[in-house]
């Protein structure tokens, strides 16, 4: 065992000491602290009795052997040789490479790679008794990973990672390791094992977000989560589903129209025949737009033309009483036939049954009280004579004569509830016919405002037909148009093909027979585009007058019915 001087090229000379493993000085170290026996620095240095200081192993190893000093042969014993505590801290303060500043070369020798000193390998240099320790807490120190294999679904997994690195970069090196403990990432679920099991598990776990099968982008990680991005999914398939109250089929009353959820709110406020609503002009009420026209159809508050013929417009709910009270075409009997006229007629003529009969009707009320008064005496003689016969009669006759005056009383009574009566119909005669007259006047202003509203329908019509026919004349003018373009275009056609014809018959490519043949054939094709043109010209020309027929007998029967409705309100209601 020796001091070894090695020279590190591009470094310098280093001490390596043979008797200690990994121990490289940095400094030469002094002949003092040098063993004179195994020439290497002391080891726990130990002075025999003449003064010659050794380690402690070579002087335990030359008391066995030959019981003298190694140096100077001089005898000592075991018992000899002292511990010098001095020489041992000058040793412990001798400057020492850190063991780990070496690595492994290309042929497994110990290389010092100062170069890499801080980055690759340790580059401090501590005194010898710091050494141990440095080299024990050196971040360049060789580990091993010893990361445990893991799998939260599978048991008895016994390997473990044996990759060989420096302490500074385990950490590193664990969060890349195929051994590194890692958790599930799908949101929920509690699996916990290795890297290198994360992706088996991760393409079969249950939490795993699956994308939505309706094509949105969206990703779910459980079926609760599936289920309720199912009814917020955008591009899910939806009914409209709007019902149409004024419906009351149950298989049509729901929109049955199919699209995407975001499609939905432009198909109800744009194309939704259930979602679009209709006001009625007559009862102000909402409606489905495609129940509209069944509405107009069933609505209680469109006015009509009265069913008896009267020419009234009245709504649905106000037809019981405009024929019970209003109605001039309904037959109703005199009010007085209950004292005896017959008279039978519209209500229209009644009021003038009245005027002209008023006279009759005082004398037939007359009559009816002559007779009531007649009836009366002839009661009141059987009365007197009842009480003249009184005091003959007997208990029976008693009792017949208290029945026929009690008879006599309730005729009596009843005459003049007749009577009563009879006056109260007069003044309900009366009172009928004020209000007929004021429902006669209300009828013929409605009527009045019906024939304005026709009037104004009518000349909306003849506004309409009018621009109709206005853009029917623009598409027809601009039909000609193009037709004109084309005819010109095949003229141009039928131009060039004669021109190049002209040119290949001056060349003299074309032999004579083959001339005449395309002359005919550009002659036939040229009469085909003619006659074409021809008959295309005279269907437009045929639709154009047909058009003009049509608008003008539609214009004829607006005039016809503007006539109509003028003439009736010049006339005046209908009698």
């Amino acid at each position: 065992m020796v001091l070894r001087a090695v020279s590190v090229e591009g470094y310098g000379i280093v001490y390596v000491s043979t008797a200690r493993t990994r121990v490289v000085f940095a400094v030469k170290p002094h002949v003092s602290v040098v063993c004179q026996d195994c020439q290497d620095v002391l080891r726990r240095p130990t002075r025999a009795p003449c003064g010659h200081a050794v380690c402690e192993p070579c002087a335990e190893l030359a008391t066995k052997r030959t019981g003298t000093c190694p140096v100077c042969r001089t005898t000592c014993g075991e018992r000899d040789w002292i511990r010098d505590e001095g020489l041992g801290l000058e040793v412990a303060n001798l400057r020492a490479h850190c063991p780990h500043a070496w690595t492994k070369g290309v042929g497994g020798e110990s290389v010092m790679d100062f170069r890499g000193f801080g980055e690759r390998c340790c580059g401090a240099v501590v005194t010898l008794g710091e050494l141990e320790a440095h080299a024990r807490e050196c971040e360049f120190r060789r580990v091993v990973c010893g990361l445990n294999e893991r799998d939260g679904e599978r048991i008895g997994l016994a390997r473990s990672c044996e990759l060989e690195c420096s302490a500074r970069d385990l950490e590193e090196h664990r969060r890349e390791c195929g051994f590194a403990v890692k958790r599930c990432a799908n949101v929920g679920c509690d699996w916990t094992g290795s890297r290198m099991h994360a992706d088996d598990h991760a393409e079969k776990c249950e939490r795993k977000p699956r994308p939505c099968r309706h094509g949105c982008g969206a990703r779910m990680t459980s079926t609760d989560a599936q289920d309720r991005h199912e009814e917020i999914c955008p591009t899910k398939e939806v009914m409209c589903g709007i019902v149409d109250e004024a419906d009351d089929n149950e298989d049509t009353r729901c929109c049955p129209a199919v699209m995407k959820r975001n499609a939905l709110p432009r198909h109800r406020d744009e194309m939704c025949a259930y979602a679009r609503g209709a006001t009625c002009p007559d009862c102000r009420s909402n409606v489905a737009e495609r129940s509209a026209i069944r509405h107009r159809q069933t609505c209680v508050k469109i006015r009509r033309p009265c069913p008896s013929g009267c020419g009234a417009l009245v709504s649905q709910a106000d037809t019981k009483l405009h024929l019970e009270v209003v109605c001039p075409k309904v037959e109703i009997m005199c009010d007085f036939h209950s004292v005896g006229c017959v008279a039978r007629c519209g209500r229209k003529e009644m009021a003038k049954h009245y005027e002209d009969f008023a006279e009759a009707h005082v004398k037939l009320l007359l009559k009816a009280t002559e007779e009531v008064r007649e009836v009366s005496e002839v009661m009141s003689r059987e009365v007197e004579k009842v009480i003249r016969d009184e005091e003959g009669l007997n208990e029976g006759d008693r009792v017949k004569r208290d029945g026929v005056l009690r008879a006599i009383r309730e005729e009596e009574l009843r005459a003049l509830e007749d009577l009563k009566r009879l006056r109260e119909s007069e003044a309900d005669a009366r009172k009928r016919g004020e209000l007929y007259a004021q429902a006669l006047q209300k009828a013929l202003v409605d009527q009045a405002e019906t024939y304005d509203a026709a009037i104004a329908e009518i000349n909306e019509e003849i506004a309409r037909v009018r621009e109709e026919f206005e853009a029917y004349k623009t598409t027809a003018a601009l039909e000609l148009v193009e037709l004109r373009q084309a005819v010109d275009s095949a003229q141009i056609s039928v131009n060039d093909v004669s021109a190049r014809a002209a040119v290949l018959m001056r060349g003299g490519g074309v032999l004579e027979e083959h001339k005449l043949a395309y002359e005919k054939n550009l002659a036939r094709e040229r009469q085909m585009s003619l006659d074409a043109i021809a008959r295309a010209t005279r269907e437009i020309r045929y639709e154009i007058e047909d058009a003009n027929a049509e608008h003008a007998r539609e214009i004829a029967v607006l005039r016809d019915d503007i006539r109509a409705v003028l003439s009736k309100r010049i006339d005046g209601p209908p009698r």
